[in-house]
């Protein structure tokens, strides 16, 4: 059934898609704060589920580009609405409901902005489940749906690419030579194409983790996060590893923060060690003598002290984490996809995730 988002909603959600960033996707709290300025306490967001979707055209909506100049130049909240304007003229048609590209960071919230500026119902779900950088990586990329025209916006600026090779040649430049971010709307989908190809419930679902990380120990969380985790799409969540963030390295790389962290075991890991490798999220994560997990499947750093989750500029030495393990929705182990977002499409380094038995996901043989 659908249901509403009101004021109150927006920080769980906040919460929850930087839960489901995987240590990317921006900070959250930079749209929720704005979410708290404009939006009144009568203000209402209908959100239709899959089962409520019907014939409406459902037009996707994303922040690209740079997420720390995104948090230096704060943005007013009506950008969003207005890319959306801009493709709707290029396509001649109204948008019915909008839909969120990733639900892991900041873009889980851009739809609801929409939503709120042009009283629009939001679809509950998205195209990856997580937060990945590449529009290359979403279900709808990798589907019967195009994704041209896009439509995007950038310190007031706009460009309209109609093929691959207009996206190609500009697309870049546009958005770095301007504020360094933008947003864009692209993929214009119908109804049945969406149930077809996005993730469902994942909205809701960032709502529902946001609630579970607000209240309780950290025990009482982790529990409530492996009910709420067993009714979803995803699979088990599992807690990998628990330990203190040790070396960390860091670099600058194809405009992404690069780098790995050595970890102690602590408690029962207390005679093990860990590595973790991140490309702005968490990719791969190898325990010595237990296994490893990687990318599509998420990996999700907790603060073991508070609870709350953890972001790869977050992460600093000594600081003690509980490492999530939650395998991906099985759609991302389809062979195509899989080779966009296994470790391979990452070009995370083998050592990474050598042979062993997973920490929680699956292994490269059982996608198909």
């Amino acid at each position: 059934m659908g249901w509403i988002i009101t004021k109150k909603d927006i920080p769980y959600i906040s919460l929850g898609a930087k839960f489901l960033a995987c240590g990317g996707g921006g900070d959250t709290k930079t749209v929720e704060y704005l979410f708290l300025s404009i939006m009144d306490d009568s203000d209402l967001i209908v959100v239709k589920t899959a089962v409520e979707i019907e014939h409406e055209w459902i037009v996707p909506v994303a922040m690209v580009g740079s997420t720390v100049l995104f948090n230096e130049d704060l943005p007013t909240g009506a950008e969003p609405a207005q890319t959306l304007k801009l493709y709707e003229a290029e396509t001649k048609k109204n948008a019915d409901a909008v839909i969120s590209m990733e639900i892991g960071g900041i873009n889980a919230l851009i739809p609801l902005l929409i939503a709120l500026d042009r009283n629009l119902p939001v679809i509950d779900g998205d195209a990856m489940g997580r937060a990945f950088p590449k529009l290359e990586m979403t279900t709808f990329y990798n589907s019967n749906i195009s994704v041209f025209p896009l439509a995007a916006n950038s310190n007031e600026e706009t460009l309209i690419a109609r093929n691959q090779q207009e996206f190609s040649e500009v697309f870049d430049s546009f958005i770095f030579n301007r504020k360094g971010f933008g947003n864009i709307a692209c993929f214009g989908m119908t109804g049945s194409q969406a149930k077809s190809f996005m993730l469902p419930g994942t909205l809701k679902l960032t709502c529902n983790i946001g609630k579970a990380l607000t209240s309780g120990s950290v025990d009482e969380k982790l529990a409530s996060l492996q009910s709420i985790f067993s009714n979803s799409i995803y699979g088990e969540l599992q807690v990998g590893f628990v330990g203190r963030i040790g070396t960390i390295e860091r670099w600058f790389e194809d405009k992404m923060l690069v780098g790995s962290c050595q970890i102690a075991g602590q408690l029962s890991f207390s005679d093990k060690k860990a590595e973790l490798y991140f490309q702005n999220e968490f990719l791969s994560v190898k325990v010595t003598g237990k296994g490893s997990s990687a990318t599509p499947d998420l990996i999700i750093l907790l603060n073991y002290e508070t609870g709350m989750p953890v972001s790869v500029s977050d992460i600093r030495e000594g600081l003690f984490v509980l490492v999530l393990t939650i395998p991906a929705s099985s759609i991302f182990y389809t062979k195509e996809l899989y080779k966009l977002v296994g470790p391979k499409g990452f070009g995370i380094p083998n050592h990474f995730y050598a042979s062993g038995e997973g920490l929680g996901g699956l292994s490269d043989e059982d996608w198909y």
